[in-house]
């Protein structure tokens, strides 16, 4: 009896999805951009894994790549590749291919790659979060600052990131902070701790003496007290900084055709 490639894909995304969460993945909510294709796609924080179905290949297919602060990195690597024809093939076909992609998604050789993932990004993410990227974590706190960066983007170039945060998050967050219970001062201070590990130079710095320094010591304590270690001690010496001016960037001038179209909007 044959079986649909809708009800194939349905059942090895879902018996994929039975294993993976083993290993605390999450099956996000994707749609494809390809009519051609469906696609299910699972993250953790360093590795996502996809099941996709080439409609006009009569494929199915087994994926991984590497995940950034944004996102899948979307270097796909494939993993496995069946032939899935839904004139021939049938729930027992499918059924063979789940207990593969299951396989590929287990196991010792599934331990080892996330490992090496995990491994390589230790190494290569010294900091590659920037002041921008700092900026638009703080819009689920401030749904406002979303217009705020835009037009910072639209007028300076590059990003202002210490000006930024100085006149349109540092005020915010002292008000945030007074009036916050505290799961919510636990969930601004993840926020602090995540991004000062991921960040860059510049962004570390924001954090520590525009962002930090702006608040006054019971608003400090408030919130510090759900610091880790790293951001903790970075802190505590920056605070010795508290009351200095943080040198404003100097913002490069548009080009001649952006400034007309900026101009004529």
């Amino acid at each position: 009896m044959e079986f649909s490639f809708k009800k194939a894909f349905d059942l090895i995304v879902g018996r994929v999805e039975d294993e993976l969460v083993k290993s605390n993945y999450q099956k996000q909510k994707v749609a494809s951009e390809d009519e051609n294709e469906l696609v299910a796609l699972f993250t953790s924080e360093n590795l996502a894994y996809s099941v996709v179905y080439y409609k006009d290949k009569m494929q199915m297919v087994l994926r991984s790549c590497t995940m950034t602060e944004e996102g899948p990195d979307n270097e796909w690597k494939t993993l496995a590749t069946w032939l899935y024809d839904e004139e021939t093939a049938t729930q027992k076909d499918a059924e063979s291919i789940a207990n593969d992609f299951v396989e590929g998604v287990s196991g010792a050789v599934a331990i080892k790659r996330a490992k090496q993932v995990k491994q390589k990004r230790k190494k290569d993410d010294d900091g590659t979060a920037t002041p921008k990227f700092l900026a638009k974590r703080f819009v689920a706190f401030f749904p406002e600052l979303r217009d705020e960066i835009k037009n910072e983007e639209d007028c300076y170039f590059p990003f202002r990131g210490a000006t930024f945060a100085k006149e349109h998050i540092a005020d915010r967050i002292k008000k945030y902070i007074r009036q916050a219970s505290k799961p919510e001062l636990e969930k601004l201070a993840g926020v602090f701790n995540l991004q000062y590990n991921n960040g860059d130079a510049d962004t570390r710095s924001i954090i520590t003496i525009v962002l930090l320094n702006a608040l006054d010591d019971e608003e400090y304590k408030a919130v510090s007290e759900f610091f880790d270690n790293d951001l903790s001690v970075a802190a505590k010496a920056a605070r010795k900084y508290k009351g200095r001016t943080v040198k404003p960037e100097k913002p490069k001038k548009k080009n001649a055709s952006r400034a007309s179209t900026l101009s004529n909007s």
